[in-house]
């Protein structure tokens, strides 16, 4: 899936320092999207394991800022939940 990000979006991915690739999974997953970034056109192609992630390392491992940082990136144009599939009932 290919998303055209604002540029107040870029600029929240790029908030990540490359230098901390290596400090946890949630710095690596940063790290990585910002190298699937187009910065030349600010879009980002996201595979399915991408898609996964977004919402996982946003709602599943508690507070950290990362819910807050991956919905000002991503909220936008995943919606609700960052494209997780919400039940009703």
């Amino acid at each position: 899936m290919k998303l055209a990000l604002s540029n107040d979006e870029v600029t929240e991915l790029l908030r990540q320092d490359p230098i901390t690739a290596d400090d946890g999974g949630f710095q690596r997953f940063l790290v990585n999207l910002q190298k699937q970034l187009n910065p030349d056109t600010n879009e980002i192609q996201l595979d399915a394991d991408d898609l996964e992630k977004i919402p996982r390392y946003a709602y599943d491992y508690g507070q950290g800022g990362w819910q807050n940082r991956l919905e000002k990136i991503f909220g936008r144009t995943l919606g609700p939940k960052l494209g997780r599939h919400v039940p009703t009932e």
